[in-house]
């Protein structure tokens, strides 16, 4: 920890989860518009990305477009041009390549980038890492497999990069009592050296989570943040917040009305700057 980089500019915002999505206004999780909707409100976003079988990265959840596009097929056996025939829960959204969203978004925002644990890992990591480097704003990487982060620790220690992790069981995920064990006690940090731990909010009241804060000075994430009493309670605690469904001030400390009023602001400010790139 005496190594760690500086995270204070992270600090300043709060962390749309998969985008600012809201599917009863026709935005999906982890869609173009649900980021760019995100960065427009003044948040920083998370979002999750993953191999196709051509190892193109793409964001998306889930290793299965089952529940997103209601097809039983898995993105690692899918190529990308056979993943882009599918929408997202019903809209007119794609699964979209990480390449296209950081386009969108330019470096206006920071990002907080899970890498899932569908693919080889060091695959993932540098293919991933390939395309970060085109990124041109503040970024930090984040997994609940600890090989990931580990493999940033040892190729790209400059990145600010996070452990995720929840009250695991026996079973999830396929893991034994003492994996599971190891991970939700924070066992495997001596391994990953993390500079910041990404807790369920939920389960977060555990000896290894104040030992970490208090004895390391680890800065603590909270997800998933679902309500303004989590929030609320997560900003007393000094954490970074990864919320949905609830629409926190963006970073100017400006208040946020509807999700309605969002998406009309969103339009404008769209425009204007489709108009601006056109002078």
């Amino acid at each position: 920890m005496r190594k760690k980089p500086d995270i204070r500019e992270f600090r300043r915002f709060d962390y749309a989860h998969r985008g600012l999505h809201n599917l009863e206004n026709g935005v999906p999780e982890n869609s173009l518009r649900a980021l760019a909707l995100a960065e427009l409100a003044g948040y920083g976003m998370e979002f999750d990305v993953q191999l196709t079988k051509d190892k193109q990265v793409v964001v998306h959840h889930d290793h299965s477009i089952q529940r997103s596009c209601g097809a039983d097929r898995n993105i690692s056996e899918m190529t990308y041009e056979e993943l882009r025939q599918y929408r997202l829960f019903g809209t007119e959204e794609p699964v979209p390549l990480l390449r296209e969203v950081l386009a969108a978004l330019d470096g206006r925002t920071p990002l907080i980038v899970e890498l899932k644990d569908y693919n080889d890992p060091a695959e993932l990591c540098a293919l991933t890492m390939k395309e970060l480097e085109n990124c041109r704003g503040l970024y930090c990487v984040e997994s609940f497999d600890p090989r990931i982060v580990r493999w940033f620790r040892q190729n790209r220690p400059e990145l600010v990069r996070g452990q995720l992790m929840c009250r695991f069981r026996k079973g999830d995920g396929g893991m034994t009592a003492w994996q599971a064990l190891c991970a939700r006690n924070l066992l495997t940090n001596w391994y990953t050296r993390p500079h910041f731990e990404a807790y369920d909010i939920h389960t977060r009241d555990i000896p290894a989570m104040w030992a970490v804060r208090n004895l390391l000075g680890m800065q603590e994430v909270s997800w998933t943040i679902r309500s303004l009493e989590e929030y609320e309670r997560a900003k007393a605690l000094g954490n970074l917040c990864i919320f949905e469904h609830i629409l926190p001030a963006g970073a100017s400390g400006e208040k946020r009305g509807s999700y309605q009023e969002l998406l009309d602001a969103a339009v404008v400010a769209l425009s204007k700057r489709t108009a601006q790139g056109k002078r």
